[in-house]
């Protein structure tokens, strides 16, 4: 899957990265290496060797971006497994994290196998589609069973984040009398 297309050297780029479209800006230097920096809150900054300049850089771009996915996909999806199995209070047998052409999330076995691009999107979608994988890995899909543990699963979802907010406002007006 192509992130970038047939762009040379541009940098008005853009990335989707939890939610939220951040500025890609490519810039060149000395060192060998290709690094990514988050330079700011909507600012992300790949550094190519020099090298690269004068070249057809659209398929490296690609490649750092898909690697940056893959490693915040590690944390994101780590923690939001983690969410969602104290919120139902039960886990699949195991999962993986995969790249696959035409979806973000399976279940085959009792293990459920997560794209690393889902961490282009918020983090309450990464979250819902794991917890359709969760239920997943219990019934068949579209069975009565599996349409009941979903519906019971997003009620208790809803409620979690409830709660969290209702905790954090009462918490803040706790902070404003004190």
């Amino acid at each position: 899957m192509s992130i970038l297309k047939n762009q040379k050297n541009k940098t008005y780029l853009a990335v989707s990265l939890l939610g939220k479209s951040l500025n890609l800006d490519v810039k060149y230097k000395a060192n060998p290496l290709i690094e990514i920096d988050k330079e700011k809150e909507n600012k992300i900054v790949l550094y190519l060797p020099k090298k690269y300049k004068s070249m057809e850089n659209v398929h490296i771009v690609n490649m750092a971006i898909e690697k940056l996915y893959d490693e915040i996909a590690e944390t994101e999806i780590e923690n939001a497994m983690e969410k969602i199995r104290s919120i139902l209070g039960f886990a699949p047998e195991d999962y993986k994290i995969e790249r696959m052409k035409n979806s973000f999330c399976k279940v085959k076995d009792g293990i459920i196998t997560i794209n690393p691009d889902i961490v282009k999107f918020s983090k309450k979608i990464i979250e819902i589609t794991i917890l359709q994988g969760f239920c997943k890995s219990q019934y068949r899909t579209n069975s009565n069973a599996y349409k009941q543990l979903l519906e019971d699963a997003v009620k208790k979802y809803e409620e979690f984040k409830f709660d969290l907010i209702r905790n954090n406002k009462s918490r803040n007006s706790i902070k404003k009398v004190s």
